[in-house]
């Protein structure tokens, strides 16, 4: 008799070998169907101008730049109107500030968070009238360290105005404040920090500004009437010379 386990086998084998197909079959399409959910390798993308723009803080000076670039400016222009007190008249200002004859011997503007600062370095030719200082240090900042050292017959004064090249862009700050010019000579009323050697002009507008022209006379930096401008046109007729054989007697 025939061994029925025999018999059976030869379907057994091609059954056993359909569910190995049909099975390998199976796990090739589900590979493939989970392939299509795994997400693709991110490549990485260069920051644009607006993220670099979103991530400098409002108000600025580089967000100021920052935005002259993506609208394809090459200049941005700013203002600052500083507040404060007026220089008063000629006996007041006699009696409180220095007064000096300078000359402009450098400048150099730096940037700054919201705008540019720029010191100017003076070089006195003549010391007119002399007081203290006010005994506030707080009042004088401390000149950057590429400014050092100062001599003793110079001192530094900082505005709040200028113009420098940043990242291609042209920046220029505006101000109420003066824009002195090189290789000029300024009678100037202010205050001076015998150890900083930096300075503070008296008044917040420069109205104790005067440009000494070739000829010996001032002229004001601000054309507007103001007391100390008048004083000096009617007590010294403008000149230096009288002025100077006037602050000896």
């Amino acid at each position: 008799m025939e061994n029925a386990f025999k018999q059976k086998q030869p379907w057994s084998s091609w059954a056993t070998r359909f569910c190995v197909a049909v099975l390998t079959f199976a796990i090739g399409i589900g590979a493939q169907w989970a392939s299509t959910f795994i997400p693709p390798e991110s490549t990485p993308q260069q920051p644009t101008q607006a993220t670099y723009y979103a991530s400098a803080e409002p108000a600025t000076l580089r967000a100021r730049i920052l935005e002259a670039k993506a609208n394809g400016d090459k200049v941005v222009e700013l203002s600052v109107l500083g507040c404060g007190w007026d220089i008063g008249g000629l006996q007041k200002a006699l009696s409180r500030d220095t007064v000096v004859l300078a000359e402009l011997v450098g400048k150099k503007t730096y940037e700054g968070p919201y705008g540019l600062d720029t010191w100017y370095r003076f070089r006195i030719k003549e010391t007119l009238v002399e007081n203290a200082p006010p005994r506030f240090d707080y009042l004088f900042q401390s000149p950057p360290s590429d400014m050092l050292p100062i001599a003793e017959d110079e001192f530094l004064v900082h505005e709040t105005n200028g113009r420098m090249e940043i990242d291609g862009i042209t920046v220029i700050q505006h101000s109420n404040g003066p824009a002195y010019l090189e290789a000029q000579t300024y009678l100037l009323f202010l205050w001076i920090n015998p150890s900083k050697r930096t300075a503070i002009r008296s008044g917040t507008d420069p109205l104790g500004v005067f440009l000494v022209e070739t000829d010996g006379n001032l002229r004001s930096y601000i054309d507007r009437p103001y007391p100390l401008k008048t004083h000096l046109a009617k007590r010294f007729k403008n000149s230096v010379n009288n002025m100077r054989q006037a602050l000896k007697k």
